[in-house]
């Protein structure tokens, strides 16, 4: 018998894959590299048809966010805005115009939500009109109606956002009727420091919207006889407290107490309808503590100096909550301006970017979800106009809008 050796084959022998070398991902990989997406294929079919149709500013349109897009052609800065009144309507006008229109699912400004005839058939009822809103589950319906009518504050609007309904009176224009108005007693004024953010438009990654040049103050206004409805209200529920035979001394003295001071606050505005502020001249320490927890007067400032200065800036009951939906807003519309190249970008495509849209082109409905609960974009557009922190101008295609160099 020959001696003979066998061994085994090399294709029989077992051997460790590396991880990532599968052939057929391999493939995949090489194919990703040659094949378009076809939705980047469909934008660059989207984007011929436009430059053929001699078409632009459409075909530029396409390209916002892209490396290769151009800015938006420029008709002129002549715009009339859909809220804008002119010199001859009262400021008054002006606030309930803003009120009115303040949720998308009802405003007058536009019907993307419901039509007109369902608006006014509503007649103000919001949760009706909050409910029939398609695309959104009775979950979400409930936590928006419970933010909107336990939540936030009502009747609050920004000075900016008056500042843009006339925008072209000027800003004098709107702060000496403001001024008229306030020691008229109809409407009053409060001043929120350090309130407001000033958001960078850094491009740097981890960067991006961050805070990095401090707080500036807000100025917000309200109708006086609504901020003294809810000041009455406040020692109407602090009287019938008071009836409870029941309770204990020692909470009857304090809440004795907090009567009296909220009363005496109520006659200081009717006397002061222009004050803003609050000193230890005017209220004793117990008062002001009594005032703070009930949120009709706040600290000036975190500063030292200011605050050994003992002034307490009158204030609006959780008008916190109020501006922190402006200034999520505002840090949204300064971040979806920051993605494109020129920082610009057409109202439609800020309406579908606010809304957030499916794959085929359905709204998300984002706006209806925290943090906004259905806050009508034209507000957040009026406000950071009336800031300074936008522009806006005429295309062959429509109002575009561009971030200005304040932030």
């Amino acid at each position: 018998m020959s001696n003979l050796r066998y061994s085994a084959a090399k294709s029989s022998r077992i051997s460790k894959r590396l991880i990532g070398t599968s052939p057929v991902k391999k493939i995949q990989k090489d194919l990703k590299k040659i094949l378009p997406s076809q939705r980047k294929y469909a934008q660059n079919l989207k984007k011929s048809n436009a430059i053929i149709n001699n078409n632009p500013n459409e075909a530029n349109t396409l390209n916002r966010g892209s490396g290769d897009e151009e800015p938006l052609v420029v008709s002129d800065y002549n715009v009339q805005l859909d809220y804008q009144l002119s010199k001859n309507d009262d400021i008054m006008v002006a606030i309930d115009t803003i009120l009115d229109n303040q949720w998308a699912e009802s405003s007058s400004l536009h019907f993307r939500y419901h039509k007109r005839q369902e608006i006014e058939s509503a007649d103000g009822d919001m949760e009706k009109l909050v409910f029939s809103l398609k695309g959104l589950s009775a979950k979400v319906k409930a936590e928006i109606m419970k933010y909107r009518q336990n939540q936030l504050p009502k009747g609050i609007v920004t000075t900016a956002q008056l500042y843009s309904i006339y925008e072209s009176q000027g800003n004098t224009f709107v702060d000496r009727n403001l001024e008229l108005n306030i020691r008229n007693g109809n409407l009053k004024k409060f001043v929120i420091t350090n309130a407001s953010p000033v958001i960078s438009r850094t491009k740097q990654k981890y960067q991006h919207g961050k805070v990095t040049y401090g707080f500036e103050n807000v100025e917000v206004v309200v109708k006086t006889e609504s901020y003294f409805k809810l000041i009455c209200e406040e020692i109407e529920r602090l009287e019938k407290e008071l009836v409870d035979s029941s309770m204990a001394t020692s909470e009857r003295i304090k809440k004795d107490r907090q009567l009296t001071s909220i009363k005496k606050f109520f006659e200081y505005l009717k006397s002061n309808p222009a004050s803003i502020f609050v000193t230890h001249e005017d209220f004793d320490n117990e008062q002001l503590s009594s005032l703070v927890s009930f949120g009709l007067v706040t600290l000036t400032s975190n500063h030292l100096n200011e605050i050994e200065s003992h002034q307490y800036s009158i204030s609006y009951p959780a008008c916190g909550t109020f501006l922190k939906l402006i200034n999520a807003g505002r840090v949204w519309l300064v971040k979806a301006l920051s993605k494109g190249k020129y920082n610009e970008n057409l109202e439609d495509q800020l309406f579908k970017k606010w809304e957030g849209t499916t794959l085929n082109g359905d709204s998300k409905m984002n706006n209806f979800r925290p943090p906004f609960y259905g806050y009508d974009l034209n507000w957040i557009l009026a406000d950071s106009l009336g800031a300074g922190v936008i522009e806006v101008f005429n295309t062959p295609v429509g109002r575009g809008w561009r971030l200005t160099g304040k932030v």
